[in-house]
């Protein structure tokens, strides 16, 4: 952070001193036409020289050869084209020299003239233990700059200098050409107290030659304050000093600064009242109060500035810091509304405000600073709390007394604690939050820079954390208890933390910077892994995190060699579980069960971060007949929650389909989830609806028969043609047609003749090729229910082995594993059990049980095809749950909950790519 008192040495030179000064004048440059100093654009150049630029530079318009004046050594030379260009400068300014003799060391100052702008600039090489400096001035504008130190110190000229006045003095004592006199050399000192900080538009409506001079360096508004050798010395070598003192009828006011640092101990800050104050890890650079001091007597205050407090009212840090900081400061940031996909049209509209704001509470003993940040774009509301010692000071462990939990930040629903770090101080973040604010109306995405960071709940692993699989499950749910606060935490947290929390969650944080990808990854719904753990075996635990919200801050750039104003922080509040990845490429790798079997694979978070569960139509409890639409994915905890989808900008809930319907079928078809119009109330439907990513629905076509029984149906691979043919079942309850639609826009291409007369098919893909076809037969049997393989390639159906029970209502699916590829029949009328036929043995078995009778229930493929999903379903009542059997087929456990439960439903695996984007 720029120090707020910076020192300069400046020469001033009475005006009948004998000065010895060389004149130097360059030679008009030869070549007739060239403009001394242009600007084209935004940019100037200055004339450097004349060449005949016919040979390397064949469509040039001249031999004037220019050097950009932010690029030293560049050289251009100029051809008709569509920038604004004028000429600043016909004539090249005058140079002057200054020979200056202090002491034993010699130097010498230049002078350049620039009589058609008005500019006066002079500069200073480095010597005794001042570094090289640049002053310039301009008149018109009321300039007076200094760059020294690699930092630009804009004031205000006085109101006695005048700039052509000095620059004709130096050039006619060039003339007189008479020597050095250093008793006559007069020297002011001069303390340069920061103002404010200029950004890139403040920055634009300065003098041209600023501009380019402090193109690359930080450009701070300062007051001029003279002082004496005496007071000068003294501040060089740390001490604090009284810098101004005004006067009106009955009031002094005192301006006094803090010496540098945290480590300013002792009498860091001098009152001018009497006095001092320790000012040890209050901030990181000086603090200048200006206070009121009553010299006659009379009432306090009378007469005085009543903004200012009273010199005799600070008495302690918690009170110097309440006269350093306003109360309030909102902070105006222009937000561009495009990015790298925006149309020109949306380019050309009105970029976003948004208001920060700061606010500085001196009502509780425990000061504290409160920034909020509202939500804008794609970007939640965020509100950072931080709050000193009720003896001021803001670190732990400073003086023996803790002060620990004393910065919050608020994402969403859930209060992140944590303590504050020991290189923030909030009280500079104020006064920057200050001068930023003094110094602009409105700061924009040029002067900002952005970081990113995660708020994580545990830390990161190690290689201790790993030893054995029973310390893994030990180490994890102690760390999960660590991120929780005690009662007694959350009761001795600050009253501003308190009241902003009533209704949210606390959580223990650590933050952790992330890369730019990573922040855009999770923000886009996307899954990153952190903390490789390396391992002996060919797999190795990661923490694979996903985001939960999104927001954003902005505080004052610490650097202090930078041009940037802010630091932009993005935050993400996330949730993070350990996996195991596998580095072999087998399909069906033991390693992580063998190692790590508690652990998710990571290769199933990523499969599932791609994909969502698509869920539509059914019965509910009335019963009536359901047209919503429910998106879910799976987090990385297993668990599926439910998605709005960002249509137009906004987040909202899925749009429903266009007409309500159960038994309907459905498919991912042509790239986008398709439902075919199944029972519906009033005439059958023949239409089929095609959802799409814009989160819209079309009639993508109409069935040759209505599926007035309902309908069953897989879509295959590419075939003759066609790349996801869809064969649709069910249009002839009587009969033994099918329908099968392809092409783009369908149309119906082939028909598959059933073996027989069937009621209630259940239908799943086994691959590219096959599908898994059972059914009663009609009439009805007693008993058996009928099962085939058919192949879309040879047109052959292969009868199976009938099902061990007869399910009337049964959802049925496909799961593969290292032993081989399963059929899974699951649930039906008043029946909770399931059965399994592998595919290779042709044989059926009694699976596991789902705990409950489920009718009507519909099953997805997930995880490459290594998990099966059982939604909804009807028991005594619709059911809500979403259950799964994994790889080893064992047992069925909850993995979310619909919103709507339903029965009869529609339920598909749909990338997200298809899909409208998914809100966090």
């Amino acid at each position: 952070m720029y120090s707020r008192l910076h020192i300069l040495l400046f020469l001033l030179y009475l005006k009948n001193a004998a000065l010895d000064v060389f004149h130097e004048t360059t030679a008009a440059f030869p070549t007739p036409g060239c403009c001394y100093e242009k600007q084209v654009g935004t940019e100037r150049y200055v004339l450097v020289n004349d060449e005949d630029t016919a040979t390397a530079h064949n469509d040039c318009n001249s031999n004037c050869v220019y050097e950009k004046k932010t690029a030293p050594s560049s050289r251009y030379c100029f051809k008709a084209g569509n920038d604004p260009f004028h000429c600043r400068a016909e004539q090249e300014p005058t140079r002057s020299i200054l020979p200056i003799i202090e002491g034993n060391e010699s130097f010498v100052q230049d002078i350049i003239f620039q009589k058609e702008t008005g500019v006066l600039v002079l500069k200073v090489p480095p010597h005794k233990d001042y570094t090289e400096s640049v002053y310039v001035f301009e008149e018109k504008s009321g300039t007076s700059l200094v760059k020294t130190g690699d930092v630009c110190q804009l004031a205000d000229l006085p109101t006695h200098f005048n700039v052509s006045a000095s620059a004709e003095r130096f050039e006619s004592q060039a003339t007189m050409n008479q020597g050095n006199n250093e008793s006559e050399k007069v020297t002011s000192f001069v303390l340069k107290t920061r103002d404010s900080r200029l950004g890139s538009r403040r920055r634009a409506e300065l003098v041209a030659d600023v501009q380019d001079l402090c193109n690359n360096v930080p450009l701070v508004k300062t007051k001029d304050l003279l002082v004496n050798e005496t007071e000068f010395e003294k501040f060089k070598k740390g001490e604090v000093i009284f810098v101004e003192r005004k006067s009106s009828r009955r009031c002094l006011m005192h301006k006094s600064c803090s010496t540098w640092g945290p480590a300013a101990c002792g009498y860091g800050w001098d009152n001018p009242a009497g006095g001092g104050l320790s000012f040890h890890e209050v901030s990181a650079g000086s603090i200048c109060v200006t206070c009121n001091m009553n010299f006659t007597a009379g009432p306090l205050n009378q007469g005085c500035n009543r903004t200012l407090c009273n010199c005799t009212e600070i008495i302690d840090k918690n009170s110097l810091v309440d006269c350093s900081i306003k109360s309030q400061v909102n902070s105006t940031i222009e937000i561009e509304r495009w990015n790298d996909t925006t149309t020109r049209q949306q380019q050309q509209q009105e970029p976003i405000l948004i208001t920060q704001s700061m606010v500085y509470n001196r009502n509780y003993e425990r000061r504290s600073i409160t920034i909020s940040s509202p939500a804008h774009k794609d970007i939640g509301a965020l509100e950072v709390v931080m709050h000193a010692h009720k003896d001021g000071w803001w670190h732990n462990g400073i003086y023996g007394d803790g002060l620990e939990n004393n910065q919050m930040m608020k994402l969403g629903n859930t209060c992140f604690i944590s303590t504050l770090n020991a290189n923030v101080f909030p009280v500079d973040i104020a006064i920057g939050i200050q001068e930023i604010k003094k110094g602009n109306d409105v700061t924009t995405a040029h002067d900002e820079v952005d970081t990113h960071a995660i708020l994580r709940d545990l830390g990161p692993f190690t290689a201790a954390d790993v030893t054995t699989a029973d310390y893994e499950v030990d180490i994890h749910a102690f760390l999960l208890h660590l991120d929780l606060l005690t009662a007694a935490e959350e009761t001795g947290l600050h009253e501003d933390i308190q009241s902003r929390c009533l209704d949210s969650n606390f959580k223990r944080n650590v933050e952790t910077p992330i890369t730019k990808i990573q922040s855009d990854d999770l923000k886009n719904g996307k899954i990153i892994f952190m903390d490789s753990v390396p391992s002996r075996s060919s797999c190795q635990l990661q923490t694979a995190v996903a985001n939960i919200n999104t927001g954003c801050w902005r505080f004052p750039n610490p650097d202090n060699t930078s041009t940037i104003l802010w630091v932009h922080q993005i935050i993400h509040s996330v949730t993070e579980v350990p996996c195991c990845l596998t580095q072999t490429e087998s399909e069906f790798s033991t390693c992580c069960q063998d190692n790590h079997p508690e652990y998710r694979e990571c290769k199933d978070i990523i499969a599932a971060s791609n994909n969502a569960l698509f869920v539509s139509s059914g019965y509910d409890s009335a019963p009536l007949r359901l047209s919503s639409v429910e998106i879910l994915q799976e987090g990385i905890d297993g668990n599926y929650t439910s998605k709005q989808v960002d249509i137009n900008g906004r987040c909202a809930a899925p749009p429903d389909l266009p007409l309500a319907t159960s038994s309907a079928t459905g498919s991912l078809f042509n790239g986008s989830p398709h439902i075919c119009v199944g029972y519906k109330d009033g005439e059958p439907s023949t239409k089929c609806f095609g959802f799409k990513s814009d989160g819209s629905w079309r009639n993508a076509f109409n069935l040759t028969k209505p599926l007035t029984d309902g309908g069953s149906s897989v879509t295959f691979g590419a075939w003759d043609g066609v790349d996801t043919p869809w064969w649709i079942v069910g249009g002839e309850p009587s009969g033994v047609g099918t329908e099968v639609w392809g092409g783009d826009p369908p149309a119906e291409i082939f028909n598959i003749t059933l073996p027989a007369i069937i009621h209630t098919p259940c239908m799943a893909k086994i691959n590219e090729y096959e599908a898994f076809v059972t059914a009663i037969p009609k009439p009805d049997s007693d008993s058996s229910q009928f099962a085939w393989i058919f192949n879309i390639q040879t047109n052959n159906w292969t009868r199976l082995p009938d099902t061990l029970n007869q399910r009337v209502g049964s959802a049925c699916g496909v799961i593969k594993n290292i032993t081989g590829k399963y059929v899974v029949l699951a649930g039906g009328w008043e029946s909770s059990t399931t059965e399994i036929f592998n595919l290779e043995t042709k044989n059926w078995t009694m699976g596991p049980s789902l705990g409950v009778d489920t009718f009507g229930g519909s099953m997805v493929s997930v995880s490459d095809g290594q998990e099966l999903l059982l939604v909804g379903g009807y028991s005594t009542a619709p059911l809500s749950d979403i259950r799964k059997l994994g790889p080893s087929m064992s047992s069925w456990e909850t993995v979310g909950q619909l919103d709507k439960a339903r029965y009869d439903a529609v339920a598909l695996g749909v990338p997200v790519g298809d899909l409208p984007p998914l809100c966090p």
